[in-house]
């Protein structure tokens, strides 16, 4: 079976662990999508006040309310770290961290690269990478895959 059959399969069956680098207002609705789907996720962020509070059940986002968010902690289907290590575990990652516009309303990418550079540190054959981060056409291809190659 190759790479992408065994996370075909991972899908199908549930088994499949996904993550999120970046806990805002689309990490955090991504991760509970997919604890509600059945997928155990593990989340990073930088902030280890958002940390412990995910950890506690606990939402810092509006979209998202904490009754909605607790019990997928308490099922274990949703972990947040502040350690980048914590990604080797993870099958696919999705990162949605910000991308603020600069002074010239170029976007700045150093939180994209931060994360691909987190991933990078973990990465291993088989896991499906995936920038969820508002940016231009290119940025995938661009920068983000030569600091994963």
């Amino acid at each position: 079976m190759n790479q992408a059959e065994l996370l075909s399969r991972k899908v199908t069956d549930r088994t499949l662990v996904g993550g999120v680098v970046g806990l805002g207002y689309v990490g955090l609705p991504l991760m509970v999508e997919m604890a509600r789907s059945g997928y155990a996720t593990i989340g990073l962020d930088v902030s280890e006040r958002v940390v412990q509070g995910i950890n506690a059940g606990t939402s810092h986002i509006q979209d998202i309310p904490t009754d909605q968010l607790a019990p997928h902690v308490k099922s274990g289907k949703i972990r947040a770290t502040t350690k980048s290590a914590d990604l080797a575990a993870c099958d696919a990652i999705s990162i949605c961290v910000p991308t603020p516009l600069g002074k010239t309303k170029d976007p700045d990418l150093s939180y994209v690269v931060s994360a691909a550079e987190a991933i990078a540190s973990v990465l291993r054959p088989g896991q499906l990478i995936v920038l969820e981060s508002t940016t231009y056409p290119g940025t995938t291809r661009e920068l983000v895959l030569p600091i994963l190659e």
